[in-house]
């Protein structure tokens, strides 16, 4: 009966994860419709995803120890209440800055609802027994976090942007109500202590400056004198907060934790997986709609494959990893991640269908064993506030890795993009000169072509056009004095309105021709310029291969600690 009790608390605390992970990715899909319909800037569009993976990677160590000290479970229905409320005002912004907030104050509540989700649901069963929640809260997190962009893009095109958040209300208030029944709100255990308030401030002016430099970099240049400012803010931080921990008696993260090598190992794996999965789940649905033309729904649906593979493998990853190990695992993670990445490096505009579904399968499948592997180990055998301190810090280190995949593959791309730009460039300027057009008209071809190039739309249709009505003119004049010039004087009044007639044909039958030269001239630089920086893409994929795969060597961080980490969980209660 009680392992009973304990399995619908793993639940509940999974419906938690869900809804928190799932957010964090919704919005990829659906916020071109959020800017049409707010009529926001790109600055503002990028904070609305932003502020919500920034705020929990910040408070993500403060809340869970607060939740230490106040007691988790009351805690968790605090969070519900919040997150539930965010959603509401999202659902209801009228403003892009307006939605910012509402963002805000949504993350506040995930970034509670994260850790004391995990925290409860792992301490829901016994230590002997606790494969199952770590595999289940392990499994949610990455389904969550792969199906954001399928279920904003279904929500947007059936109902509207609004009810991508407006959703959330109505399971909040669901796990609210079953939250009541199930858990123990009354007397429950909390830890005696002091508020660290040095460390919460360092940890916050770490973590805050770190993530907004790895948003705004791109945008200021990671050389520049804010991103500057923010390493050097990041790195004393850093320094104090270490410093600061060591010397409290009741620190915001005891810092014991990272002697553990079980734990460690998996911060970095999850951080680094996250980093994997996420490059592509930002990028995938950009690419199927702007180079691919699928719809919105569309491009949901064919990342979906992602999402149904963590669901399918997750629970069979986090056995095998009982029987096995981690090492192997985590190998065969980050190995099938790379034949994945191989795969998108193949990625073109005319990539079928199944191609798409094939290598998202692979993604899925392989980070299904990644983060089965690495959530399991983030506890070891961690009980009581060293296991609500790990997935604190575990949980940030997820949402650190999020904001760094966003910065890289972004930063990546933009800077890919802008340099096959320079390749269509180069490549129209040598068609262009194969034109016999007058090279005042390729100056005005080429500098449209730029336009182009450069998102203008408008400008391809402007392209073929050589000359102006007073061009135009200006050459039939110029011709009909030639012809003029050869024709006897006494004759030539009489002749004039022929001879300009019979100019005005050539002139307009060499514009006709030459126009449709130009014309053939934009679509191939069109096709070139499609084809070319669609590439961008695949390229940058391809560049990630030796890094996917180096990481596989990060299963080899548990080898030793194997035996030891099996025995953790086969403890006795006596042990305990």
């Amino acid at each position: 009966m009680k392992e009973t009790g304990g399995m619908k608390i793993v639940l509940l605390m999974c419906l938690g994860i869900f809804v928190c992970m799932l957010d964090s990715t919704i919005m990829n899909i659906t916020l071109p419709a959020i800017q049409n319909s707010l009529h926001t800037t790109l600055e503002t569009s990028s904070w609305m995803l932003n502020v919500y993976t920034m705020t929990i990677a910040v408070l993500a160590i403060p809340m869970a120890r607060f939740a230490e000290m106040f007691g988790r479970n009351k805690f968790y229905l605090v969070g519900l209440l919040i997150f539930g409320l965010g959603s509401a005002l999202c659902g209801l912004a009228t403003s892009g800055d307006f939605l910012i907030a509402a963002r805000f104050i949504q993350s506040i509540g995930a970034a509670i609802l994260i850790p004391c989700s995990m925290v409860i649901g792992i301490a829901a069963m016994p230590i002997e027994k606790r494969i199952l929640p770590l595999t289940l809260l392990g499994a949610t997190q990455g389904l969550a976090t792969a199906m954001g962009p399928t279920v904003g893009g279904i929500i947007t095109e059936k109902l509207s942007w609004h009810w991508v958040f407006y959703v959330n209300v109505p399971i909040c208030l669901l796990a609210i109500v079953i939250a009541f029944f199930l858990l123990t709100l009354k007397k429950e255990s909390r830890v005696k202590s002091k508020i660290d308030w040095f460390g919460l401030l360092f940890s916050v002016s770490a973590i805050f400056p770190l993530n907004l430099v790895l948003i705004k970099g791109n945008t200021w240049g990671w050389n520049s004198t804010q991103a500057i400012f923010c390493y050097l803010v990041t790195a004393a931080s850093i320094l104090l907060f270490i410093f600061a921990e060591k010397k409290s008696k009741a620190p915001m993260v005891n810092l014991n934790l990272f002697k553990d090598r079980l734990f460690t190992g998996s911060v970095v794996i999850v951080t680094t997986g996250f980093i994997f999965l996420i490059g592509v789940m930002v990028l995938l649905p950009q690419f199927l709609t702007n180079f691919q033309h699928k719809t919105e729904l569309q491009a949901a649906l064919l990342v979906t494959p992602v999402s149904a593979a963590i669901f399918v493998f997750s629970n069979i990853a986090g056995l095998l990893t009982k029987k096995i190990g981690y090492t192997i695992p985590v190998i065969l993670g980050f190995g099938i991640m790379g034949c994945a990445y191989y795969l998108l490096h193949n990625l073109t505009i005319h990539s079928t269908s199944k191609e798409i579904v094939l290598l998202c399968s692979l993604l899925g499948l392989g980070f299904s064993f990644v983060i089965s592997s690495a959530t399991i180990a983030s506890t070891s055998s961690f009980e009581g506030e060293m296991l609500t301190a790990s997935q604190g810090v575990f949980s940030m280190l997820r949402q650190l890795g999020v904001v760094l995949a966003v910065a890289i593959f972004v930063a990546g791309l933009t800077n890919n993009i802008d340099t096959k730009k320079q390749d269509v460039v180069h490549f129209a300027a040598q068609q262009l000169e194969k034109l016999d057009v007058p090279q005042s008209a390729k100056e005005k071809i080429l500098s449209e072509t730029k336009r182009f190039i450069n998102g203008d739309e408008t400008a391809r249709k402007t392209i073929p056009t050589l000359m102006t009505a007073a061009e135009r003119q200006q050459i039939i004049d110029i011709n009909v004095q030639k012809a003029l010039a050869t024709i006897p004087k006494e004759q030539r009044t009489s002749a004039k309105e022929l001879v300009y007639q019979k100019v005005a044909m050539q002139v307009d039958k060499d514009i006709v021709e030459k126009g449709k030269l130009v014309k053939n001239y934009s679509n191939q630089v069109s096709t070139f310029a499609k084809e070319t920086i669609a590439s961008s893409f695949a390229d940058l994929y391809k560049t990630s291969i030796p890094f996917v795969l180096l990481c596989c060597l990060t299963g080899f961080v548990f080898i030793e600690r194997k035996k030891k980490s099996t025995t953790a969980f086969v403890t006795t209660p006596a042990a305990e």
